[in-house]
């Protein structure tokens, strides 16, 4: 059969257009009082699926229900990454209403970053504010005729779990009211709580820097397995074992009486060849002959007529059947 030539196309197939960058989305929320910062509910409490009705989104950095305020949602995953670390030095505007009045000292404590624990927090700005024209939360803070409260704005450049609050409370001033108003140019200008807006291009141009100076993940890496290393090092081979939970079976013995014979030796090419193998090296350094063993092999003549007597034996008379 003769082979088919090529024939040329009648039509010419369409250009293939380079694929479209991916456009990542940066929006903002004004997160309200007793939402939680994530999209489920738990125990009665809100998510941001009533406020946040795009798919594909998750929120930067974590909030706790009694937070309000600023909320970046984004696609990018390298923002979050970013903001993350300890070495983000993106700015935080936080308002705080604080139980009692601070003295000058006090406010210079905590300018210096006070010691939490085991952890020191890094040197902030704060300062005293008049009350900010704020709307009024669903759940009004608590009423002391006795004990006046204060707004405090601080500027702090990390952020961690409930960090403003441990803060306040460790200077003996625990936090009423908490509303971060801005993360470096974003901020709740114009804005209500509940409404989501999209960045503006000069606060998306500032998420992608942010984003685009997060460290690449490192792929996994496989644990090590020390006993090799250190049999390695030994010179010792290392021992395979067997996976948990699973026995090695038992070599299956024939059955006394079902006549099954003990299969032959095999003898091929291969055994002679290893014979000869060893017949040439185990030659003498003196005469060039075979290596002697202690044993004397016996000639090939004598072994083939003593296999012949086997075979030609009669058996005995005390194994003949009587009556035969």
């Amino acid at each position: 059969m003769p082979a088919s030539s090529p024939r040329p196309r009648s039509q010419s197939l369409p250009a293939v257009g380079l694929p479209r960058p991916v456009r990542l989305r940066y929006y903002v929320l004004w997160k309200p009082f007793g939402v939680l910062a994530g999209f489920g509910e738990e125990e009665g409490r809100l998510g941001l699926r009533r406020y946040v009705p795009l798919p594909g989104l998750f929120p930067v950095g974590r909030m706790d229900a009694e937070t309000e305020g600023l909320l970046l949602l984004t696609d990018d995953p390298r923002l979050c990454t970013r903001l993350a670390q300890a070495g983000a030095l993106e700015p935080r505007l936080w308002l705080a209403q604080v139980d009692g009045q601070p003295d000058p000292g006090t406010l210079d404590d905590l300018r210096r970053g006070p010691a939490l624990g085991h952890r020191t927090a890094l040197p902030l700005e704060a300062r005293v504010i008049p009350e900010p024209e704020l709307p009024a939360r669903p759940v009004p803070i608590r009423h002391r005729p006795k004990t006046p409260t204060c707004w405090l704005e601080l500027r702090v450049f990390e952020g961690w779990s409930r960090h403003v609050r441990r803060l306040t409370a460790a200077l003996g001033h625990p936090t009423l009211r908490l509303v971060q108003w801005a993360l470096g140019p974003v901020d709740l200008a114009g804005m209500v709580p509940g409404q989501l807006r999209e960045l503006s291009p000069q606060e998306s141009r500032w998420a992608e820097k942010v984003a685009a100076e997060a460290p690449e993940r490192k792929p996994a890496v496989p644990p090590r397995n020390r006993r090799a290393e250190r049999l390695a090092w030994q010179g010792r081979s290392v021992r395979r074992e067997e996976p948990a939970g699973e026995a090695k079976p038992a070599p299956r013995r024939p059955e006394r009486g079902t006549g099954q014979k003990r299969a032959s030796k095999p003898t091929g090419p291969a055994t002679g060849q290893k014979q000869t193998s060893r017949g040439e090296s185990g030659r003498s350094a003196s005469g060039g002959g075979p290596r002697s063993s202690g044993r004397p092999a016996a000639p090939a003549n004598r072994r083939k007529g003593s296999q012949e007597g086997a075979r030609r034996r009669k058996p005995s008379q005390g194994s003949r059947k009587k009556g035969r």
